[in-house]
């Protein structure tokens, strides 16, 4: 097929310019083109550096050379408020960025006069081939907030108006809020990273992708107070794959609907070969009550292995985390359809295996079930459908408990909620 010609073709592109550009020896020749942050000013202590970042990025996006490479070597813990990396840079395209030291932000360290942003705290925008690599560390210091009067959630490392372009390699670590966010982005691959912060932080997404296409996530490790990878409005063609995930959130599609003026089509998602572990919810699409019109399409969660996941398998078009949401009580204008769950398999620490709680003004449609194999401890697991147009199919020798079967009025068929015991397909 086409588009699968096209996703090999964008993964093999990737990884040889990855391998062009990957590290910054680039020979006896080469050396005027390697920018070293600390030639201009930086320096491992509590004070700003982000001044020297700021003119040693200017140096290499100015520079013609072939290959330049921005550095901030091994060795120190370098401190920076916020900071921005913006294009277009001289030769059309970007420096490679290799960070083997460690990056934290200077507030937190004790800089006089730094400033961190509500938004993100180290930014590339507007650059074409991008390579952001280095076995450095990003710590966000998330973990060491107050918690006294407004606590800002701001993303450690925000890609803005990206494109053909590789981030590997780095670990993030307790990030205020989202750890990588992937913004109004064409053709990015995020692989090879370890992404960690407590669980009980809030708002600490893994890699959140919103308004981006054509982006893969792929082998990295995450772990976090939030979902693991979250795929937010205006994504198209978003591929995850070999994630482990937790603890956390799990693996979102959403949340959709919570801007009234969100541009709320998402389609094209693959979830595959993914290990989600200790988490609050599995694989899941989440929309927020009262939304306005969009749609969700053409998502697959396939060969995922579930080990004591609550809720491993979910829809839930009445996202309301926190009990407080304009909305409650109204129904989500989002329309779910095309939706594959397979080969789902291992353990679920909740009796609810399957929850597929869909609007009932836009009822889901085109969902199916395929190989469905949880045990949920020493109980029989369950699953529960309400608005799910069409038959949906959890498995031979399944038997159903009607709960509020209710019809909805106004002619759309719907089906109201039911629950199936499962003894033989999902074990228990």
């Amino acid at each position: 097929m086409a588009s699968t010609f096209k996703v090999k073709a964008l993964v093999v592109f990737f990884a040889v310019a990855a391998l062009l550009t990957g590290g910054y020896a680039h020979g006896k020749d080469h050396a005027a083109s390697v920018f070293d942050v600390t030639e201009y000013g930086a320096a491992p202590s509590n004070r700003d550096n982000k001044d020297a970042f700021l003119a040693a990025w200017r140096a290499a996006c100015g520079s013609t050379a072939v290959n330049s490479t921005l550095v901030f070597p091994k060795g120190g813990t370098f401190a920076a408020g916020a900071v921005r990396f913006e294009g277009p840079c001289a030769n059309g395209g970007a420096p490679a960025v290799v960070i083997d030291g460690v990056l934290q932000p200077c507030a937190a360290a004790g800089g006089g006069g730094c400033r961190l942003s509500d938004d993100a705290w180290i930014t590339f925008s507007g650059l074409n081939n991008l390579l952001v690599t280095g076995a450095g560390t990003l710590d966000g210091q998330g973990h060491r907030r107050s918690g006294k009067g407004k606590t800002k959630t701001t993303t450690t490392l925000l890609f803005d108006g990206v494109t053909n372009s590789t981030l590997s390699g780095l670990r993030l670590v307790n990030s205020r809020g989202f750890h990588v966010n992937l913004r109004r982005c064409t053709g990015i691959v995020a692989t090879g990273l370890g992404i960690h912060a407590p669980a009980a932080s809030r708002n600490t997404d893994g890699i959140h992708v919103a308004f981006s296409s054509h982006v893969r996530v792929l082998d990295s490790a995450i772990g976090t107070g939030d979902d693991c990878v979250s795929v937010g409005p205006g994504s198209a063609d978003v591929l995850v794959s070999g994630v482990s995930c937790g603890p956390g959130h799990g693996i979102s599609v959403g949340s959709l609907g919570g801007e009234e003026q969100e541009e709320e089509e998402v389609r094209g998602v693959v979830v595959r070969n993914c290990t989600v572990k200790g988490t609050t919810n599995g694989v899941r699409i989440k929309t927020w009550p009262g939304s306005p019109p969009g749609a969700a399409s053409n998502i697959t969660f396939e060969d995922i292995a579930m080990d004591a996941v609550a809720n491993p398998v979910n829809i839930d078009q009445r996202y309301c985390p926190h009990g407080r949401c304009a909305g409650a009580g109204k129904p989500s204008l989002v329309q779910i359809s095309e939706v594959t769950f397979r080969r789902i398999e291992g353990t679920s620490r909740t009796p609810m295996a399957v929850r597929l709680l869909c609007s009932e003004e836009r009822p889901c449609t085109g969902v199916r079930l395929d190989g469905i194999n949880l045990t949920c401890g020493d109980v029989p697991c369950r699953y529960e459908l309400s608005n799910v147009r069409g038959p949906v199919a959890p498995g031979p020798g399944v038997r159903r408990e009607e709960e509020e079967a209710d019809v909805a009025s106004g002619g759309s068929e719907q089906l109201g909620r039911f629950t199936w015991w499962l003894p033989f397909t999902v074990r228990g």
